[in-house]
């Protein structure tokens, strides 16, 4: 597997050809290839969370060439994104996307730093840690609630017996988020699962 490579990491080119060979296409388009195809998990519109680990430094955070080389790759959509990308985590209340000592070859490299690569190329990718609003319980925009948080269910799991919980928040660049059902449209007043991508 190759690995660090300018603005890109190898081995996740080499991923991405493999997935594709073996019919599994990273872009969704209408022009079939290789790496992209109608049934691809990416389209060029799509909000993409990339979720890290960001709870622990060095090698116990994600690996950020191999970070730098999965935003590559989402950007490199055939018919042009114009999607937005979301690096986040909730790093249970010790976490942090601008870390000095990371997983990469360059030890200084955190997530922040790859994203703001990514940003100044004038790429819609923004960094999100969840754990700000970790411990706010809100309910769903479609009943109103457009607070950053996260989602309880009121009752338990009868398989795990825990209350299963996930984030809801709004972007940096503006998209409403909901973990459970997409992105979510003020106007029409209506929830589109399938743009948004994890």
């Amino acid at each position: 597997v190759r690995g660090v490579l300018p603005g890109r990491f190898g081995g996740l080119d080499d991923l991405v050809t493999l997935m594709g060979s073996s019919g599994l296409k990273w872009h969704r388009s209408p022009i079939v290839g290789l790496t992209a195809g109608p049934d691809g998990l990416i389209d060029r519109d799509d909000v993409v969370i990339v979720k890290v680990n960001a709870q622990w430094s060095q090698r116990g955070g994600t690996n950020t060439d191999v970070l730098r080389g999965i935003l590559r790759r989402i950007v490199e959509h055939p018919d042009g994104f114009v999607g937005e990308i979301i690096v986040a985590d909730n790093g249970q209340g010790s976490g942090s996307l601008d870390r000095a000592e990371n997983n990469a070859e360059d030890h200084g490299q955190s997530p922040q730093d790859v994203v703001n690569d990514f940003a100044a190329e004038g790429w819609s990718v923004s960094t999100r840690l969840w754990d700000a609003f970790r411990t706010v319980s809100v309910g769903e925009y479609v009943s109103g609630n457009a607070t950053d948080g996260y989602v309880v269910s009121s009752s338990l799991d009868p398989e795990t017996a825990i209350r299963v919980s996930y984030p809801k928040f709004q972007s940096p660049c503006g998209a409403c988020i909901s973990y459970k059902y997409g992105i979510w449209d003020p106007v029409s007043a209506t929830y589109d699962r399938n743009r948004l991508v994890v």
